[in-house]
């Protein structure tokens, strides 16, 4: 493992750029809308919006926000037609173009030591939808992909005064931002929400909490962090700080860059806790750990972690009960290798909604964390398009 973090590091030095210090948005170059009626397929456009919920955010991250669209190819051919949609959450790689392209992933998979690649397609993605479109099952909807990245990694989809109210982000200016802007079926009954990783976690905790805006869940190995798990990551905190150090890279945490190497388990931890433990008073991070660390091991703080547990899946189910059972649709799923310890939690997960009586599925498979995420994103794609009702 320090083998590979250490290559990857000398790579950053001498091949990539700098880490940077802003955040850079991705590329958002928008493909001309005429391709997909000339060409008779569907395609993805980029475009931007303003974020009023992220504006003051006290990491300094950006109030506009690509986002990047798939339109099936009836979008342009039937120019009345109307489109149920479908919200793909991001986990890590933490931007909004994560499953459009291969490098971040291996970058991804070296940092966080995992066992395998991911099943990128041998396709480009857009071409890959349309597959599903066209011979896989899956019924015309509009995807969007929105970008989520924070300084450090991932919002975790939490409002938060650090991060910014990246909540409402998604369920109140995206929402708008794409029933203004496309011709979507603008109600609960057409609107579903997927996710990987965190993003997988945002997907459940937002239709949970929403179900008034969207009514059909999926989330593809959606996280969770119990106290067992936190304690393991700091314990491995220290561990990344000395194997960077050589390099020149201070302690903790250092700024997100999805093509380049960075701090798998120091990132993870502090944008965690810019989500749920928020601390404007304590700087340079602005957050609290559930821990605290004595000659080099780290002890728990009780109180804190009692806080961070009241924001895992668990308790959320919870908490907003009622809402999740007036979802039409709960799925979601876990590899049974998953090398981010994700498979225990999800099973206690399935025996938890069980025990409150909500409907749902649950799937295990033989898998690690990415290994199998597209063909599990199918799956779900395919699924969720065909929970729509008809429309006329």
């Amino acid at each position: 493992m320090k083998t590979k973090i250490l290559i990857l590091i000398l790579l950053s030095i001498f091949i990539l750029p700098a880490c940077q210090d802003e955040f850079e948005a991705p590329d958002t170059d928008a493909l001309l809308p005429e391709k997909a009626a000339v060409v008779g397929e569907g395609t993805i456009v980029s475009t931007s919006m303003h974020s009023k919920a992220l504006e003051g955010n006290l990491l300094g991250d950006p109030a506009d926000r690509p986002v990047y669209v798939y339109l099936p190819k009836s979008y342009y051919a039937n120019p009345d037609k109307h489109f149920p949609v479908i919200y793909f959450l991001h986990g890590m790689p933490a931007w909004g173009k994560m499953l459009m392209e291969p490098v971040p992933f291996e970058i991804f998979k070296q940092v966080a030591n995992l066992q395998a690649s991911v099943d990128y397609p041998g396709v480009e993605f857009e071409d890959w939808l349309n597959e599903l479109v066209d011979s896989k099952g899956m019924k015309e909807a509009i995807i969007v992909f929105p970008d989520s990245r924070t300084l450090l990694g991932v919002s975790s989809y939490t409002n938060s005064p650090v991060l910014g109210k990246c909540e409402d982000y998604i369920c109140k200016d995206l929402v708008k931002f794409i029933d203004s802007n496309f011709r979507t079926i603008p109600h609960f009954n057409w609107r579903a929400i997927t996710g990987h990783c965190a993003g997988g976690y945002g997907a459940l905790k937002l239709a949970m909490k929403h179900p008034d805006i969207f009514r059909y869940a999926a989330a593809l190995s959606p996280a969770h962090f119990p106290r067992e798990t936190l304690m393991a990551m700091a314990s491995m905190m220290p561990v990344e700080d000395e194997m960077w150090e050589p390099m020149g890279a201070p302690a903790g945490p250092i700024p997100y860059d999805p093509m380049q190497p960075y701090k798998f388990v120091n990132n993870s931890v502090y944008f965690l806790m810019q989500a749920w433990l928020p601390n404007p008073a304590n700087p340079p991070y602005l957050a609290d750990l559930p821990f605290t660390f004595v000659d080099g091991v780290p002890i728990m703080n009780e109180e804190l972690m009692n806080k961070t547990d009241q924001q895992n899946l668990m308790a959320l189910s919870t908490k907003y009960r009622t809402g999740l059972k007036k979802l039409k649709t709960v799925y979601f799923d876990c590899g049974m290798s998953d090398d981010l310890m994700m498979y225990p939690p999800n099973q206690l997960f399935d025996q938890h909604l069980n025990e409150m009586h909500v409907k749902h599925q649950f799937e295990s498979y033989d898998g690690t964390h990415i290994n199998h995420l597209y063909q599990r994103l199918e799956k779900a794609l395919v699924m969720l398009s065909n929970d729509f009702p008809e429309y006329e």
